[in-house]
């Protein structure tokens, strides 16, 4: 069963890389002028209220059109949506939960370094937050829900196998501070 399973991990390894060295002409860009690309990754999500106690998991989607030249790279606007949840217990009296969502539109600036498959970008998110808090105590169940603004910038990089599939890394302050995924090449 162990030969099996290696086997099928260097089939599915040579066939992504061999995969990778077929363009014809020159490096790939994967992120250019009217390019779209989706993204979706897990991380560690960003805590907007509470006590900043705490590792929430987070999922987020992304998606990026190439909207305007510049200079050796490339503008994209789009939009993400993230959702997050974090839980704390305090002994045995205290529970805490947020459940947060977040949807946003965001814009970057990608440059590929010449390199054959690979983005990098930075930017910026802004949009809207829902927050459903709740706590336990000796009491019972309490709770709030809030909406709010958020901002942040973030730094990432892609590498893409070949021309529609890589994969991607995102660090910084937004809806998460780290997250790393799939990314897909749409056009």
């Amino acid at each position: 069963m162990k030969k099996l399973i290696w086997t099928a991990f260097l089939i599915t390894f040579f066939t992504l890389f061999t995969n990778s060295s077929t363009y014809s002409i020159g490096p790939l860009d994967p992120v250019r002028l009217n390019s779209m690309t989706l993204n979706v990754g897990v991380g560690a999500g960003a805590l907007y209220f509470g006590n900043g106690v705490g590792f929430g998991p987070a999922m987020k989607v992304s998606f990026e059109a190439g909207m305007w030249d510049l200079g050796p790279g490339v503008i994209t606007l789009g939009g993400e949506t993230t959702f997050s949840i974090f839980n704390n217990r305090y002994g045995n009296d205290w529970r805490e939960s947020w459940f947060n969502l977040m949807i946003g539109a965001r814009g970057a600036y990608h440059y590929g370094w010449n390199v054959e498959g690979l983005d990098t970008y930075a930017g910026f998110p802004a949009g809207m937050g829902f927050c459903i808090h709740s706590f336990d105590d000796e009491i019972g169940s309490q709770g709030f829900q809030a909406v709010y603004p958020y901002f942040g910038f973030f730094f990432g990089a892609s590498y893409f196998f070949n021309k529609s599939i890589g994969i991607n890394g995102e660090v910084g302050y937004n809806s998460t501070h780290a997250n790393i995924g799939v990314v897909f090449k749409l056009k």
